[in-house]
């Protein structure tokens, strides 16, 4: 089964101690696919690419 975790993405930055979590938690149902939201979100993608147990990160820039 393939997770989808949305990633808390504040300011452009990742948080990355409550997703490092919640992919641990996550991790147990299957790949875990990241989705980072925001204006500038490639820092928190990148960021969210280090955490061990994520299979792909997703990034949907939008100043919205």
């Amino acid at each position: 089964m393939a997770v989808l975790l949305l990633a808390e993405v504040t300011g452009g930055e990742l948080s990355l101690d409550a997703t490092a979590k919640a992919v641990t938690a996550s991790a147990y149902l299957g790949d875990v696919t990241v989705l980072c939201t925001g204006a500038d979100c490639s820092g928190a993608a990148a960021a969210a690419a280090k955490i061990a147990g994520v299979s792909k990160v997703l990034c949907a820039e939008d100043a919205i």
